[in-house]
């Protein structure tokens, strides 16, 4: 599937820099996927910029997956240029040799191994076929010995086997600052605007005479601060008429900033699907986003091709506004505006309390 689009901005004149200036802190702490699980096989290695940070990525021969800071401590080549041996990283320079966790473990022309983490570790998670990243925006380098706040969350339907895997989807990169899904969540009065539509599934071509009326929600989770929810009850329309059986509904949940995030669509009388949305920022206004989407093994292969088509069409109808707005610290609103500010205060746990725009 490849949905064509336009990324670029239509607002003639507007820099990116205008655009960054405005909004909170990039990176936020959370989890972030970095690639598919495949991607990465036994004795591999890869370069990647992301989150302001150049990263190394590798796999011992034993198949462990390790995230690290890209150059050697000893003088600064990229590790990414050297290999794998065994269950270490090999720099091509002088051929130090590091473990998982930063540690130098040899260095072929001396008995003087320097001692304690000299090139920073990261938190590391595969689950279903996906390989994540643990990132603290308040810690320049991170700390192995303490675990992150939260795992990234599991579909248990798919460790009991009811759910399989049904597609993913790379949608290449947007133009934005990853808070902005997050307040999207809240902004209840763009709904019926931008996404009161019906299209085509993966297309931006109406559907005559079908529209969708949305019932929204949002809440914290009360005893998980990292978690928040939003719900979406849809209902189609056909030329005014309410179709009953038509409908649908969605429990997003947001574990962390937005960087992960989970759908779980439900079709009345059939069944359940479920979806990973993630977004990766490589840089201040740019976010990597992909999909991968889980259904029960009884919903036929097209209905849930149809469920998730609906709904990146109408993910896409935002694009356009988000790569071309800045970020209003003090917004006003209208009293039917939804929880804007509660949603800032949420927000605030996962950036740095010294940002400028923080």
């Amino acid at each position: 599937m490849n949905l064509r689009r336009s990324k670029q901005a239509v607002v003639q004149g507007l820099s990116d820099e205008a655009r960054a200036d405005s909004y909170p802190h990039p990176y936020p702490s959370g989890w972030y996927r970095l690639l598919d699980s495949r991607e990465l096989r036994s004795g591999e290695l890869r370069y990647i910029e992301c989150l302001g940070r150049q990263l190394v990525l590798w796999r011992t021969e034993d198949g462990t997956a390790n995230v690290m800071s890209s150059f050697c401590p000893h003088l600064g080549s990229n590790l990414a240029l050297g290999c794998v041996i065994g269950d270490r990283i090999q720099c091509a320079f002088h051929g130090w040799q590091f473990t998982g966790d930063g540690r130098v473990a040899h260095v072929p022309y001396s008995e003087h191994v320097p001692q304690g983490v000299l090139t920073a570790p990261f938190p590391v998670q595969e689950l279903h076929g996906q390989l994540f990243m643990y990132h603290d925006s308040c810690l320049e380098k991170p700390n192995l010995d303490e675990a992150p706040p939260y795992p990234v969350p599991s579909i248990p339907e798919v460790d009991q086997g009811t759910f399989v895997y049904r597609g993913a989807y790379d949608a290449g990169r947007v133009k934005m600052n990853i808070v902005e899904f997050a307040e999207n969540s809240v902004d209840k009065a763009h709904f019926s605007r931008v996404h009161g539509q019906m299209r085509f599934p993966w297309t931006q071509v109406k559907v005559p005479g079908v529209k969708i009326e949305h019932d929204t929600d949002w809440y914290v989770d009360p005893d998980i601060d990292w978690k928040m929810y939003f719900v979406d009850k849809a209902m189609l329309t056909v030329f005014g008429r309410r179709i009953q059986k038509a409908g649908a509904s969605a429990v997003i949940s947001f574990f962390g900033p937005g960087s992960v995030v989970k759908f779980r669509f439900t079709v009345p009388k059939l069944g359940e699907i479920e979806m990973y949305q993630t977004h990766l920022p490589v840089g201040p206004l740019e976010l990597q986003v992909n999909f991968r989407w889980f259904a029960d093994r009884r919903l036929p292969r097209l209905l849930v091709w149809y469920v998730i088509g609906n709904w990146i069409s109408q993910w896409e109808r935002d694009i356009s506004i988000w790569e071309n707005k800045i970020y209003q610290q003090s917004p006003r609103l209208s009293r039917d505006d939804g929880p804007i500010f509660k949603l800032r205060d949420w927000y605030q746990q996962f950036i740095p309390k010294d940002h400028p725009s923080g």
